[in-house]
Order: structure tokens, then C-alpha cells, then sequence
């Protein structure tokens, strides 16, 4: 029956008058007389579409913010099973589950979670995340924005189709309304087992995918890439928008309020190219299972519009750390070569702010943002009296000092070390390390810590990105991309060399990592990479701005979409992937690789001309 049988005839046409007319007090009578007739026995969904009507009408949000469903703490989160239906306890066995969303949000005491339930977001659910982003990012109400893919991803081999709920993770079996499904858990075991577990045999599990963004497959098959203005308007402005609202940026032309409360994102996997908008927030979490890939390449496209080029070549600035004598470097090596940054990778880079370890202190930062103070009651000083006839001075937050510090405190204490080298203590790493055992002492008097809590398990973070990075810099740095490859092929024939020669290893050793770095460039679209290497020129530039090579990196890629018979064209109709390594089956730990594309339009980038870069990067 349609969700609101229940009401008068009177009270329907007052809540359909009301959906589409001017908010006043009459609309506003209409909206409590239906709120006052609502039936505790509605279903779920039957609320959830009420709900949107509503919000619609009062706060004028756009149609796509719907697409991004919200629920109550208690109310479980439909996820469809295996064969389309849902065991919703209170659905109809069996019914079905007319569609699952990329993303839903629910409140977690004063911190809300945003679940990434897919790895790729439809443009209209890109839309609709960036507003519910921007609108809860300026809510003093609450303390954080708390984005993270379910830890069940890794738990079911990237299946979700056994778990039926979407709660919070620290939530006991006993809070989960589902049931079967066993709370959000799936499996029943502790917390401490499944970190165990993660720790000695991570290797061997399923790593999903985070995000990457949209799905371009789909793009090309929705027929959306032959419409510019409808692939910038529909794709190509959310992903913008949506990057924005991550990083806190006030956009003055959608008449958003400004951020006050930090935007919190833990990968618990892997993130590429798009997917990388949801870690333009203020804290980046990583796990022992995160990595960042560009894959773009693969399928004929260079940048999305989130701004890598601007990011990249600038690795390491943000926190002062040692990779960014090497930034330039790192950042062709990873945006050209297809090089997996992993979690030490991305905090020493700064493309993440802290190390966690193990994906399950989740369940701690949910637990201690659901009980933190909010935004406004993150307070100690009282406001300044207001003498009468004088006006109040209400640009100035006598209390600014204090908040969100709280926030921070609590990362900090779940973290192993953070971007600029300090450990959840808050002291440096490489500023007291023992000369003799290369650990970190936290306290050197016995008498007031044990030893086993002095030592740290791991002595000065090493990252094999910036290594490598600065291995091959004068290569990475030549000013085309075919003197990378020539320079590439130099160190890689040494091999021969140096290969029989004892004390050698070393010199093997990068040879060999030089042959890799060519052979996985020679399988990437030459336009698109010699697209990419201009791009992140251009974006090197001291007088530019991130929201400059968003722009550039928007024109660029829609071209690349728009070209007949373009290498994204081709790669689309061949059905081919972008090498990607999953699971052969929920019961198997085997894994199966994608197989790429290769018939592309250009033989190698030496055959590329300047002429078709620059139509694509050109500002016209």
C-alpha cells in the first residue's frame, strides 16, 4: 500500500500541497497533523520516504540528496541478500529490494557515519553525498563526519550479501534488530580475534576497494560521455562539489554555511583515482590493508576532477616531512606508472594524516565520538556579557581555542604515528630513537613505565614509495614522458650487468623494479598519459591553485570521454578491466586478475603529438 494510506483525505492533500509549496505556517501545521497521525507499525521505508518529502519542503534540498539515505541509530539498514530479496525483520519475507545504495549515513550518539556500501557511486549518489557532507560538516550539533567502508568487507571476501544491517560497529550483537544475520558482525567473533586475525593473515584475505569514485564502464554505457553538457553537469561539477564539501571548502555559489566540524575517512582498502575525493578531509586514518592506485590510465582517462594534479607534486609539504624533497618524483611515479602507495606510504607522503593498524579501532573511534561533547558544547569560557544598547559581537568565538581539540586528542591516542612523525603519545619518532636497537623509548627511567610499554614494536617508519622515488628522481623528473621511459630502460638493462656479480643485490634489485615500472607504463593509454605528465606540470606551477587544476583536470577529462573513438571509447566497448586482482569465490581465498586493454590509438607516447595534448589541456 502506498506509504501513506493511513491519513485523512484532508491531511493527503495538505501533505501534497505542502511538498510543493513555499514553507509557511499553514505548510508547516499540515507537516505536525501528519507527524501526529504516524503509525508505529510503518515500515522502515515507509518513514524513510516520509522523511524525504519532508525535507525536501522545508529545507529546499535537491532531489539527489535522497539517493544517500539517513537512518535512526536502531532502525537496521536494508541490504539486499543474494537473490534480490531482503530479511528485513520488519519487511515482508522475500520482498524485493528494488535497489541498494552506494552510501548511507546514520547518527552515532554526536558523530555521524557515512557507509560506503560500494565501491562506485552513481553520479546522482556523488550529488547526493556532497550535499548531506556539506549540510552536516556546518552542523554545531554534532562533533564529526565519520566516512569508512564496513569492516564486514573484509570479513566476507567483499561480499556483503550475508550482513543485513548497517550499524555501528562498536554496537553489541544484542542492539542489532536483525535476525540471522547475527548483528553486523556476520561472523560471531570477538573484536580482539578478528584483529589477530587481520594482523597474521591480512595477507590472505580479501582487501576490497574503498572507492574509485564512479563507475566509468557505466558512464560509457548510460551514453552519457557523447552529452559534454550533461557530463559536466551530472558528473563532472558532483565530483567537484563532493571533493569540496570532503576538504571543508566554503562554496559561496551554492550558498553553503561554512565547516565547522572535522571530516574523519578510514580506507580499509583500497582507494583510486575519484575515490581519493573521500580523503580530502581533515583526518585520513590509514589501515595495515590501505593503498591508493591511479587506474585511470587503463582505461584510456587521465585526472578526475578532485584535485591530484595540485596534490601531487607537492608529497610531503603539508607536515614538513622528508618525502618532500622527492615530491615531484613521487608524484609521477605514482600517477604514471601505476604504483600501489600502501598505508606507510601514505603517511609518509601526507596523503594520509595517521597510522592505525588494525581496521578494528573503528570500533574505539566510534565508541569515543558517539560520547564526545559537540561543536557547540565543546566550550569552557562563558559568552561575553552584552551591555543593554550595545550590539553583540557574534564574529568572535571566545571559545574557538578549544574546539575540536577533543577530536584530534582522541585520533591521536588511537594512532600509532601520525604524517609528521609523532606516536599516540604525541612525541617524535625519529627525534629519540635508540642508537643501539633502532626502537623508539618512550620513557627511559624504569622506575616509572615497564619496559614492555616503553618499547615500540617498530623503530624509524620506512616507506618504499619515497625510496623508490627518490631511486629514480632524475628519471621521473626528465621533462617528457618518453625520456622517463628511455631513462626507465637504461637503469633496467643494467640487469645483465650486475646480475652474477656478488655484493650486487642491490643494483638487481632496482633494475629489476626500473623493468617493472616500463612494463606497466607501456600497458597505460599514451594520450592519457602524456595528458597526466602535463597535467601535473601545469599543477606544479607555485601560482596555481587547487581549484585551478580542478578546473584543468575537469576540461581534460571530459574530452578524453567525448573523443570518438578515443582510447576510453575502446577500452568501454572491449569489456576488458584495469588488472585489478579478486576473489574466484565467497569460499576461496584464490584470486583471479583482470585482464587490460591494449589497442590503443597510439602504438607508444613517442607517436603522441604536442598538438593532440594540448587540445586536450588547453584552458579554451
Amino acid at each position: 500500500q502506498p506509504w501513506n494510506f493511513w491519513l485523512p483525505a484532508s491531511s493527503k492533500s495538505n501533505l501534497i500541497t505542502a511538498k510543493y509549496a513555499p514553507i509557511n505556517n499553514i505548510t508547516m501545521e499540515a507537516y505536525r497533523k501528519a507527524a501526529s497521525r504516524l503509525s508505529p507499525k510503518l515500515s522502515p521505508s515507509a518513514l524513510a520516504q516520509l522523511g524525504n518529502s519532508m525535507e525536501q519542503a522545508l529545507t529546499d534540498a535537491p532531489s539527489s540528496v535522497y539517493s544517500i539515505p539517513e537512518s535512526v541509530r536502531h532502525d537496521s539498514f536494508v541490504l539486499p541478500n543474494k537473490d534480490g530479496t531482503t530479511s528485513h525483520p520488519f519487511e515482508e519475507a522475500g520482498s524485493e529490494v528494488k535497489s541498494n545504495p552506494g552510501a548511507a549515513i546514520r547518527s552515532i550518539g554526536n558523530s555521524r557515519r557515512v557507509f560506503l556500501l560500494n565501491s562506485s557511486l552513481s553520479p546522482v549518489e556523488l550529488d547526493g553525498l556532497s550535499y548531506r557532507i556539506r549540510a552536516l560538516a556546518s552542523n554545531d550539533a554534532i562533533n564529526s563526519i565519520l566516512v569508512a567502508n564496513p569492516l564486514e568487507d573484509a570479513e566476507s571476501n567483499c561480499d556483503m550479501s550475508e550482513n543485513t544491517t548497517c550499524l555501528s560497529s562498536f554496537m553489541e550483537e544484542g542492539e542489532s534488530p536483525s535476525r540471522g544475520a547475527g548483528g553486523p558482525w556476520g561472523k560471531h567473533l570477538s573484536n580482539s580475534m578478528k584483529t589477530l586475525l587481520h594482523e597474521n593473515y591480512g595477507e590472505g584475505l580479501a582487501v576490497p576497494i574503498v572507492s574509485s569514485g564512479y563507475d566509468a564502464r557505466g558512464i560509457y554505457e548510460s551514453g552519457m560521455h557523447k552529452h559534454l553538457d550533461q557530463l559536466e553537469r551530472e558528473l563532472m561539477v558532483p565530483l567537484i562539489s563532493l571533493s569540496k564539501a570532503v576538504r571543508g571548502s566554503y562554496d559561496e555559489t551554492i550558498n553553503s554555511s561554512p565547516s565547522k566540524v572535522p571530516l574523519i575517512s578510514i580506507p580499509n582498502g583500497l582507494t583510486s583515482d575519484s575515490g581519493y575525493s573521500l580523503l580530502l578531509g581533515s583526518y585520513v586514518l590509514a589501515t595495515h590493508s590501505t593503498s591508493l592506485k591511479i587506474l585511470n590510465p587503463l582505461r584510456g582517462l587521465a585526472f578526475d576532477p578532485v584535485g591530484l594534479s595540485y596534490l601531487l607534486p607537492r608529497l610531503g609539504w603539508e607536515f614538513g616531512q622528508t618525502s618532500r624533497e622527492y615530491s615531484k618524483a613521487c608524484g609521477v611515479l605514482l600517477a604514471l606508472t601505476g604504483y600501489e602507495a600502501n598505508a606507510e606510504d601514505m603517511v609518509a607522503t601526507g596523503l594520509a594524516t595517521h597510522y592505525i593498524g588494525s581496521p578494528y579501532k573503528l570500533n574505539i573511534l566510534e565508541r569515543g565520538l558517539s560520547e564526545l561533547n559537540s561543536y557547540a558544547g565543546q566550550a569552557l569560557r562563558p559568552k561575553p556579557k552584552t551591555l543593554h544598547g550595545r550590539e553583540q559581537d557574534n564574529a568572535y568565538d571566545v571559545n574557538e581555542e578549544f574546539r575540536n581539540v577533543a577530536v584530534g586528542n582522541l585520533i591521536q591516542h588511537i594512532s600509532e604515528y601520525d604524517a609528521a612523525g609523532a606516536d599516540e603519545y604525541g612525541c617524535y619518532l625519529q627525534d629519540d630513537l635508540d642508537e643501539e636497537t633502532g626502537l623508539f623509548l618512550k620513557d627511559k627511567d624504569p622506575s616509572i613505565t615497564l619496559a614492555e610499554e616503553r618499547i615500540q614494536m617498530y623503530g624509524e617508519v620506512f616507506s618504499e614509495f619515497v625510496s623508490w622515488g627518490a631511486t629514480f628522481q632524475d628519471a621521473l623528473l626528465e621533462p617528457t614522458v618518453e625520456g622517463i621511459i628511455a631513462r626507465l630502460e637504461e637503469i633496467a638493462a643494467t640487469k645483465a650487468e650486475f646480475e652474477d656479480k656478488s655484493g650486487c643485490e642491490e643494483d638487481v634489485m632496482v633494475a629489476e623494479q626500473a623493468e617493472s615500472l616500463v612494463s606497466s607504463m607501456k600497458q597505460r593509454s599514451p594520450l592519457a598519459l602524456r595528458t597526466m605528465h602535463r597535467l601535473l606540470q601545469q599543477g606544479a606551477e607555485s601560482d596555481e591553485t587547487l581549484e585551478s587544476c580542478m578546473e584543468r583536470e575537469k576540461k581534460s577529462q571530459m574530452r578524453l570521454f567525448a573523443k570518438e573513438d578515443g582510447d576510453f571509447v575502446r577500452w568501454a566497448e572491449s569489456g576488458k578491466g584495469v588488472g585489478l586482482a579478486g576473489m574466484k569465490s565467497i569460499a576461496s581465498i584464490s584470486k583471479e586478475k583482470e585482464e587490460t586493454f591494449s589497442n590503443w590509438n597510439h602504438a607508444s607516447v613517442k607517436e603522441v603529438t604536442n598538438d593532440e595534448v594540448e587540445e586536450i589541456v588547453s584552458d579554451a
